[in-house]
């Protein structure tokens, strides 16, 4: 019974140190969930590698990796995690599959906001992503700043540590608007969708990169092939401008 939880304990801390031979760990930001769950399979089907994602905000899957967590792949959700942890010599290198474009939503029928400007009125209700824990929070701190916006003028109601939250939560009229990514926008179908100028936009790069430590380099380095070579399709299948 002791060893059982030994081995259940590593596992939750150190989750790459008890995968077999025949699998792999994906570290990956939440907003990409639909096409890469795709890409696994495929992956799968093709190379009878199992691919187990750990899907969660950028920011805390960076963290994760800080304090010992080895994954075979990071997908962050941004470059900025990508350029921390290489600085850091965790990740060996990486290379760009597409792009992540804020938006603003609102729920279907809500129509108080109609640009960045209405996020400054008294009675508009807002949700945006933690900037310690997804890329969306980080990046919205950017457009507010481009478009001379102070957060702390803004009614807002929570932050959310993921991309899909967000999402869920302006579908459940929580809010009166989120800025989040087109792509989960566009696969959610239950919002409205407000564009951002692109003078002020943040248009995030989606890296996926390789680490310098794991446990099977080979199979990584056949599935980050696979995602650049046959998995931009996926990407752009889910609404998402891919990178050339």
């Amino acid at each position: 019974m002791k060893r059982i939880l030994l081995l259940l304990v590593v596992f939750i801390l150190f989750p790459s140190v008890l995968l077999a031979a025949d699998s792999l760990l994906v570290f990956a930001g939440a907003g990409m969930r639909l096409p890469l769950d795709v890409i696994g399979k495929k992956f799968e089907e093709k190379y009878h590698v199992q691919v187990i994602y750990d899907y969660e905000g950028s920011g805390r899957l960076g963290n994760k990796i800080l304090a010992g967590q080895t994954p075979d792949v990071y997908i962050p959700g941004s470059e900025r995690w990508a350029k921390i942890l290489k600085k850091k010599d965790y990740v060996k290198d990486y290379f760009p599959i597409a792009y992540h474009i804020p938006v603003i939503v609102t729920p279907l029928n809500n129509e108080k906001v109609k640009s960045l400007k209405d996020f400054l009125r008294h009675d508009v209700t807002l949700v945006l992503g933690d900037p310690k824990a997804c890329a969306i929070g980080k990046v919205s701190q950017k457009i507010f700043k481009k478009a001379g916006l102070r957060e702390d003028k803004m009614n807002i109601v929570a932050r959310g540590v993921t991309v899909k939250q967000l999402v869920h939560w302006i579908e459940g009229n929580n809010a009166d608007a989120s800025i989040v990514w087109h792509a989960d926008a566009v696969q959610s179908g239950k919002v409205r969708i407000v564009e951002i100028p692109k003078e002020v936009n943040a248009i995030a790069l989606i890296p996926i990169c390789t680490m310098t430590k794991t446990s099977h380099p080979e199979i990584a380095k056949k599935y980050v092939d696979f995602v650049l070579k046959e998995g931009k399709k996926i990407f752009a299948d889910f609404g998402f401008k891919v990178a050339e």
